[in-house]
């Protein structure tokens, strides 16, 4: 009699459901992690190069101002008002060109060159103006970002004066007109810190120093990165030009 033969066959290797939804949620972890790591340091890079960049453009522009504030030859006193003439760049928050000397706002001359006989005296003023403001009056090309900043811009207006009367001998004023042949403002700054009470950004001082006291400020990615830190002093210099008589 024959035996029976069976072919006793083994069972087949795999993996059962739990350990697949396992490896999925490992998977998914691992990608996870991953994918934050590279939000973070893309995160971190962005905040870096854009504090690395707010610091070069705080130093070139306040060396920029400091350097025309020591070539003063005379100042406008604080509290004259000043009608800036009609040029992009020169009209204010209210509407107007208009400006007091002393909020925020300061004005001098720097004399003619000696070595340029074809050279004038120039009249330079700063001041500060919201992105908005700035925008409305300039040309397409000169516009910049104004979504979520609230920053402001630093402006440089000049014009050039004649030589009589002596421009470098101005009495006390109260008010004063500029003429409008040559006039141009310029952006001289683009993300300055909006002032506070105590740190007032321009000023003229009763002694013919121009003092200035400026923080940099830019938003990134919904974080404030603010040159110098307000832990630290302001970017600060009171300065008498080496012209003033």
């Amino acid at each position: 009699m024959a035996a029976d033969v069976r072919t006793l066959q083994r069972p087949q290797a795999g993996l059962t459901l739990i350990e697949i939804l396992i490896t999925l949620t490992l998977g998914l972890l691992i990608l996870g992690a991953a994918y934050s790591l590279t939000t973070s340091t893309a995160d971190a890079n962005a905040l870096l190069t854009a504090r690395t960049q707010l610091r070069a453009d705080a130093m070139v522009s306040t060396q920029l101002l400091s350097a025309r504030l020591r070539e003063a030859c005379s100042v406008i006193p604080a509290g004259t008002s000043v009608t800036l003439p009609s040029v992009p760049g020169t009209r204010n928050a209210a509407g107007t060109r208009s400006w007091t000397v002393g909020t925020n706002f300061v004005g001098l001359v720097v004399p003619a060159r000696v070595t340029d006989a074809s050279s004038t005296p120039v009249l330079y003023a700063y001041y500060l103006m919201n992105r908005a403001t700035y925008n409305d009056q300039m040309p397409a090309q000169q516009k910049i970002a104004s979504t979520g900043a609230t920053s402001l811009v630093l402006m440089e207006f000049q014009v050039p004066l004649p030589t009589t009367p002596n421009p470098c001998a101005v009495p006390a004023l109260t008010a004063v007109t500029l003429p409008s042949s040559g006039a141009r403002a310029l952006l001289l700054a683009e993300h300055v810190r909006p002032p506070n009470a105590a740190e007032v950004a321009l000023t003229a001082e009763s002694d013919l120093a121009l003092t200035y006291r400026l923080r940099f400020e830019k938003t990134i990615s919904g974080r404030a990165t603010v040159y110098p830190p307000l832990a630290d002093t302001p970017l600060r210099a009171s300065i008498v030009g080496r012209n003033v008589r």
